[in-house]
């Protein structure tokens, strides 16, 4: 070697304790044997070179460990080497005094593209230029996200002294050692530049995650320059081992035991449903069921059952639940949480990990077992992305629950989590990397509008590109959405689909696969067939007058309504008769809102007694639809779309029970009379609030009209009729002309929601690049569309400072304090309220200072000061960019916007 290579540091501290800096070497191959043994754990990206290139496991396995060596080339710069200065190699000669500026990634790039382009034809002789392009971004872009255009533009208009020529001869070396010390043949085969922007996904995601785990100086501590061979074989190689083992990542068996009594311990006979997921036939490689039925049939333990299957098959390690709300994912996780275990074998250790914006405030949540603590990585030469190192960014965004979620082993969350992987979003491709071993499981379905629906569409892509396996569940899914998801998923496996002739059977489950989808009708559970009578009542007085009619005789009923204002106006209203209902909705902090889910469960879930729910009425908004295990008596609900309705009834009987004070199950839909002449505020009129919320006013009138007509809900047998009378093809031709304006405006923003979600969400084909998007972090990525938000953290304001609503333990951690502030969170439509309003100074600095380091993160969560309690009823101000705005909030009601009673 004609430079002292192992003089450039990869690593450095100013620590006295340990050598004064970590050889680029030996970091470079550090992270080599880190990614060595994830693939192991981790073979989506092996699978998918090998299959799209065919040169063989081995030269896949050699060529992405070279390359991963290869992922800091651009450290060896001299702007890189001058930011410790106390270490700058002596072969760059004199330390500048303004070292030349540029992005070490995009250096490393560079370099390899232009200056090694011949050395890398060693490595992989029949890949092209476009291939390698493709290839070397997500290599050398292992911050999170893709290199930028101008920072690579920058970096080629850099003169090669500025670079440094002893730089580039030492990272030429480099290359060399890379293919000598890594074993393995060479990669011959060809790959197409399009193959390789599929297969840069993944490699993205594997770097990143590697070079994060060799930097753990825990384990990789630093060591002086030595011998490079015995580095490799006897240092790197056996703390990579230790790494991954503390990180917690390793694969956790699953039990041979299948089938719901081993599943849940229970001597009940398995439903249907769950019988078929115990036997249906699998296919080999990828595949994605579709599965419907009923509100009860067990589709939870279902999808478990199925999912472990497809884990013995090889499919998968682990899996992940996505669902609509935090809500639902609180109760899934509840759920599991007893259950769990027995997915593995007895002797394993899997983890659980909740998953959304606020998991932290979920009493009893669980800390997976990763370790994904930040390992103490300093900066270097001052701010910025490119002097924070990659190991601590990642570090600190996998320790957020919401993302360590995808490296447990069962993970529960929000789909917005998931959405994220196939977003613009910083670390998208490691979100994609973790899923690609889980098997992603879909609940309830029939929830996303327009934009989420591509997003579906889209996770489901990637995911079967990747290798995943996936299974969505929904009480029922309109065909034409069935076939979206089938065109997908099958799209990720590298093929099209044609339109297909789905059957009516109800309840259903379609498996889909590279080959012919498979269709199965799957009897119901006996004791959940039923006709539910449906009867329309006029307004909301008359819905007040039958749950006030069915407590009064010793039963319990449910109010479900269209918006939370709307909650809080009929518990006015019953507060007014001397009457105290339950209220439930999304406007609560999360301490409360978790309060207010155990008590509705206490009152209303299967192990509620008689005398607990007598003459009690919940008032909730559509946070009840889906996923809360509980029952009423009687029901009754505002006009929505059928979906929903189908899934609001299933709160009706939905347990066996020995008493019941009504005679029999009968819903009560509050909705104008769906006439033929219904004029433009048909809907408006009777739901002022909600006429926003569920702007296709002709779907709700044809649905309106198919239910009363019906007369019933004839669950399971009329539930396909319904659903297709409303979105099957040329169903609102006969919607009256009155309408007409609102449902064209409302299929023209749905049609527009779709044109900017295939705008903002990333095309698999592309690869790994910076052609879309921003990259934000992913606190600032919206995976929804429709009203903005803004989320409030509530505060105390007592004896001259701010405490988080929520409370935090006299001994708290920093942990606990955060912990504490996101308990503490509520959300409201930034309509309402985008700003803290006027408090006295000393409040108002209080807040702001308590902001500020969030702002560091990118989070704009406002601090909302809660005032002069009385009659347990707190005051505060908002300003929605044109006016004050007062608000209350109490542990009952929530906030409310209006001064404290």
């Amino acid at each position: 070697m004609t430079v002292p290579i192992l003089s450039f540091w990869g690593k450095a501290s100013t620590e006295t304790d340990r050598p004064g800096y970590h050889p680029l070497v030996w970091h470079s191959l550090d992270v080599a044997a880190s990614l060595e043994l994830l693939l192991g754990l981790y073979p989506a990206p092996l699978r998918a070179l090998d299959n799209y290139a065919g040169a063989g496991l081995d030269a896949v396995r050699a060529f992405l460990l070279r390359l991963a060596c290869l992922h800091d080339i651009g450290k060896f710069a001299l702007g890189f080497q001058s930011k410790a200065a106390e270490f700058f190699p002596a072969a760059l000669g004199v330390l500048p005094d303004q070292p030349p500026l540029g992005d070490h990634t995009a250096i490393g790039f560079r370099l390899l593209t232009r200056e090694f382009a011949n050395k890398l034809k060693v490595l992989a002789p029949n890949i092209d230029g476009f291939g390698w392009s493709a290839l070397l971004l997500p290599v050398c872009a292992h911050h999170g996200r893709p290199l930028l255009l101008h920072q690579i533009d920058a970096a080629l208009r850099m003169p090669l002294a500025d670079i440094g020529l002893p730089a580039v001869e030492a990272a030429g070396e480099l290359i060399q050692l890379a293919t000598q010390l890594i074993e393995g043949p060479p990669f011959s085969a060809q790959l197409s530049d399009k193959d390789a922007k599929r297969v840069s996904w993944l490699i993205a995601g594997a770097i990143n995650l590697a070079d994060w785990i060799g930097s753990n100086q825990t384990y990789f501590c630093y060591e002086p320059p030595g011998d490079i061979p015995s580095y490799w074989d006897s240092v790197a190689r056996p703390r990579a081992k230790e790494a991954l083992a503390a990180a917690g990542l390793a694969i956790a068996k699953t039990s041979p035991r299948t089938g719901y009594a081993e599943l849940t311990g229970s001597s009940r006979p398995p439903s249907p449903l769950q019988v078929f997921a115990a036997e249906a036939p699998l296919a080999q490689g990828p595949q994605m069921f579709l599965i419907e039925d009923m509100t009860g049939a067990g589709k939870t333990e279902a999808a478990l059952i199925l999912a472990q299957r497809l884990m013995l098959s090889g499919q998968g390690d682990g899996l992940f639940v996505a669902l609509p709300t935090m809500a639902t994912a609180n109760a899934i996780y509840d759920r599991l949480g007893p259950i769990y275990r027995r997915l593995f074998v007895d002797d394993a250790k899997p983890s659980l990990c909740l998953a959304h914006g606020a998991s932290r405030w979920h009493q009893g949540f669980q800390d997976s077992i990763l370790d994904f603590r930040e390992v103490g990585v300093p900066s270097y030469g001052g701010g910025g992305d490119d002097n924070r190192t990659a190991s601590a960014a990642c570090a600190a965004w996998i320790a957020d629950d919401r993302r360590r979620a995808f490296f447990a082993n069962v993970g529960v969350g929000t789909i917005d989590q998931a959405f994220l992987a196939v977003l613009p979003s910083k670390f998208a491709a490691l979100r994609q990397f973790a899923l690609s071993r889980r098997i992603l499981i879909v609940d309830e379905a029939h929830a996303y509008g327009a934009y989420e629906g591509v997003e579906l569409e889209r996770l489901l892509t990637f995911h079967a590109a990747h290798g995943g396996s996936a299974i969505v569940l929904s009480a029922t899914l309109p065909e034409i959405v069935k076939a979206k998801l089938n065109k997908a998923f099958r799209l990720g496996l590298g093929l099209y689909s044609h339109p297909l002739s789905w059957p009516d059977d109800y309840p259903s489950a379609t498996r889909i696969e590279a080959g012919q989808p498979e269709f199965a009708a799957i009897q119901p559970r006996s004791d959940l067939p039923r006709k539910t009578p449906v009867a329309r009542l006029e307004n909301d007085d008359e819905a007040l007058a039958q749950i006030v009619s069915t407590a009064g005789a010793g039963g319990c009923a449910a109010y479900i309504r269209n918006t939370v204002d709307d909650v809080l106006r009929a518990d006015a209203a019953l507060r007014s008769r001397g009457l105290d209902p339950l209220v439930f909705h999304a406007r609560f902090a999360m301490c409360d809102r978790q309060e207010i889910e155990r008590e509705v469960l206490r009152l209303f879930g299967p192990q509620s007694t008689p005398e607990l729910r007598a003459g009690r009425i919940l008032l909730a908004s559509q946070v009840a639809e889906q996923s809360l295990d509980f029952d009423v008596d009687d029901l009754v609900s505002d006009l929505a779309p059928i979906d929903l309705l189908i899934q609001r009834a299933g709160r009706l009987w939905r347990h066996n029970r020995a008493f019941r004070p009504v005679s029999s199950p009968s819903v009560g839909v509050v909705s104008p009379a769906p006439d033929p002449d219904a004029d433009p505020d048909w809907f408006r009129r009777a739901f002022p609030k909600a006429a926003y919320v569920y702007a296709n006013h002709a779907l709700l009138w044809r649905g309106a009209k198919s239910l009363f007509e019906a007369g019933e809900i004839d669950a399971p047998n009329g539930v396909r009729a319904l659903i297709e009378s409303v979105y099957g093809p040329g169903s609102l031709d006969d919607a009256p002309k009155g309408l007409e304006g609102r449902r064209s405006a409302a299929e023209g923003k749905a049609a527009a929601d779709v044109a900017i979600a295939h705008m903002n969400l990333l095309q698999w084909e592309n690869g790994y690049c910076s052609d879309f998007g921003d990259w934000e972090a992913d606190v600032l990525t919206p995976t929804r569309l429709g009203q903005a938000r803004t989320t409030l953290r509530l505060a105390l304001w007592c004896d001259g400072r701010l405490t988080p609503w929520a409370g935090v333990p006299e001994s708290s951690t920093p942990d606990a304090t955060r912990r504490a502030w996101a308990r503490s969170e509520a959300s409201i439509a930034e309509r309402r309220g985008r700003t803290r309003g006027a408090y006295p100074t000393e409040v108002e600095q209080a807040a702001a200072a308590l902001e500020r380091p969030w702002r560091d993160f990118g989070e704009k969560a406002v601090i909302l000061p809660l005032m002069k309690p009385a009659n347990d009823v707190f005051a505060g101000s908002l300003n929605d960019g044109k006016r004050e705005i007062e608000v209350s909030y109490d542990r009952r009601r929530g906030l409310r916007f209006g001064a404290a009673e």
